[in-house]
């Protein structure tokens, strides 16, 4: 993998810029000038420039709608069975992913996520090493920004590691090391994930760096994410004991589900565990700038399918409150509305709303499957509620207290299609690691397996001869 192809002119001195603006200060004039590798010592002599290029770490995941976590609730939703294309047409950015005809030199998975993830990485990897180089920072600072690059590195490989399979994997940020690599085994890069979400679990404060906004992550998410991790891999009982560690370590004072359904993605949300915020001149989410027309004339361009708005019980106060039905003419469309504050709206004070990356809905959902299967069906059935009474839909534990294993994971699977709908690719996600996908999807336009992994791009494979192309693409 040419990673310099990449990386070439993203240097610390963009990424530290990237953190000025998000800090919304000016101290920092004084930026390094570009290095071949952003380990420059300057850029870490100090603790408030290794705050500045984390910053810009997180901001570089949501810079855009068409960029990393800012695309891919809408591209990872039309894969699935979750979102279609009002315009499907090849024009669209789309089009090849919600029809299975991605080929290797389709632009859009390599400009939205495949980059800019394999940029928040090699972000991470100099953070890590410009913290343990630095002469200049406090020993507290070294630990903490080296235990935030290490979780959005394992983010990232998550999300790469889930879309392509094996990948390359750097963890330096040397060139001369990086230009050739080849792929990693899933197995390995799952691995790297798992130690670097348990070092930021060790590592990082229970508390929130910077106050009462969760824009930072802290041993919480570093747990949430371990779940998650822990589910994709059939671990059971650490999913069990990852997902408790949020659930019932923080108490109830820090996290709890939103009894106002509105209320769940707003920056005062207590069941936020992460979110992280755009640029400051944007206060709305990508994801609604995505979903939600800011026009009245205009349809939603990613639709919600039949298939998902018909999943929903009678009575269930998502389909209200977090979908929003448009009518313009004769058709009817309805839109994902998690997020209200689109672009067209007036901008307020400050910030009502952030993308929230983990939640603890997501949480409950973990460990119910988890303890599902571990038959543990009891405590399986009270988180499963715990998510279904806030929908105000009939309990699980009063309607069917004896429900069966295979029965109750039902239950559980299709809970998440209709709490994690439209949020960074969940379904499409849960359909592959589950071996739904292929009866789910049967009926999507030129449906087969091999379109379960995206095509390692073309450029990377002509670029570096020890690159192998995933089955089924040329």
């Amino acid at each position: 993998m040419k990673i310099n192809s990449i990386y070439k002119k993203f240097t610390i001195c963009t990424i530290l810029i990237m953190g000025i603006l998000v800090a919304g200060c000016n101290k920092f004039v004084d930026v390094p000038a570009p290095v071949d590798s952003i380990t420059g010592a300057r850029a870490f002599d100090t603790d408030a420039k290794a705050d500045a290029a984390v910053r810009g770490m997180y901001l570089y995941m949501v810079l855009g709608n068409t960029s990393g976590y800012g695309s891919t609730s809408p591209g990872l939703g039309v894969c699935s069975d979750e979102l279609s294309l009002t315009t499907n047409t090849t024009s669209n950015a789309y089009y090849q992913l919600y029809n299975n005809a991605i080929t290797s030199v389709n632009s859009s998975i390599y400009n939205y996520y495949w980059a800019p993830m394999y940029n928040v990485i090699y972000t991470a990897n100099a953070i890590i090493e410009g913290c343990a180089n630095s002469t200049g920072m406090s020993a507290a600072a070294k630990i903490q920004y080296t235990a935030e690059a290490k979780f959005l590195r394992a983010v990232n490989y998550f999300y790469l590691v889930n879309l392509w399979g094996d990948v390359p994997m750097p963890v330096s940020s040397d060139y001369t090391v990086n230009e050739n690599l080849s792929r990693t085994p899933a197995s390995q890069v799952y691995s790297l994930i798992v130690a670097d979400l348990q070092y930021a679990q060790a590592n990082l404060a229970k508390t929130y760096l910077g106050g009462a906004l969760r824009y930072r992550a802290n041993r919480y998410a570093a747990s949430a994410m371990l779940a998650r991790v822990y589910l994709y891999q059939q671990d059971w009982a650490d999913a069990e004991t990852a997902a408790t560690d949020v659930i019932d370590g923080a108490g109830s004072s820090v996290y709890a589900m939103e009894p106002t359904l509105n209320n769940a993605f707003l920056v005062t949300s207590k069941e936020v565990i992460l979110q992280i915020v755009q640029p400051a001149t944007n206060l709305y989410t990508w994801d609604a700038f995505n979903f939600v027309p800011s026009l009245a004339t205009s349809l939603p361009n990613y639709p919600i399918t039949d298939a998902l708005y018909y999943s929903f019980e009678t009575g269930d106060l998502r389909k209200t409150n977090w979908i929003k039905t448009i009518t313009i003419g004769t058709v009817t469309a309805h839109a994902p509305y998690k997020y209200k504050l689109t672009s067209g709206t007036t901008a307020t004070a400050s910030r009502t709303e952030a993308l929230v990356f983990l939640r603890l809905g997501e949480q409950y959902l973990i460990r119910a499957e988890a303890r599902a299967q571990q038959n543990k069906l009891a405590t399986a059935i009270t988180d499963l509620d715990a998510v279904r009474h806030r929908a105000g839909i009939t309990l699980i534990g009063t309607t069917q207290p004896n429900i069966i294993q295979a029965d109750l994971l039902t239950k559980i699977a299709h809970e998440r299609f209709v709490e994690l709908f439209a949020e960074q690719g969940h379904r499409w996600l849960d359909l592959k690691r589950t071996g739904q996908a292929d009866v789910v999807l049967a009926g999507k336009p030129n449906w087969t397996p091999q379109a379960q992994l995206f095509p390692i791009p073309a450029t990377d494979i002509t670029n570096d001869h020890n690159l192998v192309q995933n089955p089924g693409y040329n």
